[in-house]
């Protein structure tokens, strides 16, 4: 396939294609990646990025919506938007990302492919012009509540990511995601609406994002981060090179074979010894990587004959049950309770 080009487009109105358009046809209004800047009654502008992985729409069609209600009133938005919408090229196929592209949530802390320097570029024009807040939108490959993630402990991210949902993770791994990239100019937050399609997280992040429209400010008087508590993530669960992955132990024979409800264990308070799954490889084992970079597998899963166990008490967050998510990206992430002061 012909590598696409990653020039940003810019533009300061929305296509009127751009209301009615599903996803997979939205490389027919836009060329590219790109960044809408629309005016509104106050500033500085809400930052708001979606369909930075192109299987992922609940943002788009959040956005496609608020943006038609506002833009048809005389008064139009409440607050200046900046919106990004990633990916382009990868939703026409319904694909997390093109074969010869790099995730599109891992090129913002720099890079030589044209694809961090897109990133580059979208990073210094918000510096340049100052933001409100950025929010970016995801959904999950596999079952998860509708939950919020920060990189800085700070109020004003707290608070943000609590307006979304009272389900918060704090990470500072991967290091190459958009949000730990706009943490440095303004409140940020990640936020994970459920898998695609699913109404609820759509009405979610419609509602979270306009109400962030009318915040006048990010954090209110008397708001206090020790009435809060938030999950800690402490490990992201990778595999070997050349592993096969599988999710259903009765036909399987992969190296790695998972409980078939896997994604049902998110957000739950999971004890010591808790299968689940089995390896049919003993020379290879679950990789977890810290918050520091260093694999710390060990501490984590126990290998009892061919079946792998939990070495501690975890809470897990976005495990998948798709084998090319699992293998592109990781099978999800190991949490523990964190009280903030």
């Amino acid at each position: 396939m012909e590598r696409v080009t990653m020039d940003l487009h810019l533009l300061d109105a929305v296509p009127p294609e751009l209301f009615t358009t599903s996803v997979e046809n939205l490389g027919d209004v836009l060329p590219g990646p790109t960044l809408l800047r629309l005016p509104g009654r106050t500033d500085p502008p809400l930052f708001i990025s979606t369909l930075l992985h192109g299987d992922e729409p609940t943002g788009f069609q959040a956005m496609q919506k608020l943006l038609a209600h506002y833009l048809s009133t005389d008064e139009g938005l409440p607050r200046s938007v900046w919106l990004f919408l990633g990916n382009v090229h990868a939703a026409k196929g319904n694909l997390r990302h093109l074969d010869q592209q790099p995730d599109f949530n891992r090129i913002w802390n720099g890079g030589d492919q044209p694809e961090h320097r897109l990133a580059d570029r979208v990073v210094e024009m918000a510096r340049e012009n100052g933001l409100f807040a950025c929010i970016d939108i995801h959904n999950t490959s596999g079952k998860n509540p509708p939950y919020s993630a920060i990189n800085k402990l700070d109020p004003a991210c707290v608070f943000l990511g609590k307006l979304f949902s009272d389900k918060l993770v704090y990470f500072t791994r991967p290091d190459t995601v958009l949000s730990k990239a706009f943490a440095g100019i303004c409140p940020a937050v990640t936020v994970e609406c459920g898998q695609a399609g699913d109404p609820k997280g759509l009405e979610r992040v419609h509602g979270f994002v306009d109400q962030c429209l009318n915040l006048t400010a990010i954090v209110p008087t008397g708001y206090r981060t020790a009435d809060e508590s938030v999950y800690h993530s402490i490990g992201r669960i990778e595999f070997p090179d050349g592993c096969t992955v599988g999710f259903d132990h009765a036909r399987g024979n992969e190296d790695f074979v998972f409980v078939e409800d896997l994604d049902s264990l998110n957000f739950q308070e999971l004890p010591e010894n808790t299968r689940i799954g089995w390896r049919h490889d003993a020379s290879k084992r679950l990789q977890v990587i810290d918050e520091t970079g260093k694999e710390v597998g060990d501490e984590f899963f126990v290998y009892k004959g061919n079946e792998i166990r939990l070495k501690r008490a975890v809470v897990p967050s976005m495990l998948t049950t798709s084998p090319y998510a699992a293998l592109d990206d990781c099978l999800g992430y190991l949490m523990q309770r964190y009280v903030l002061e």
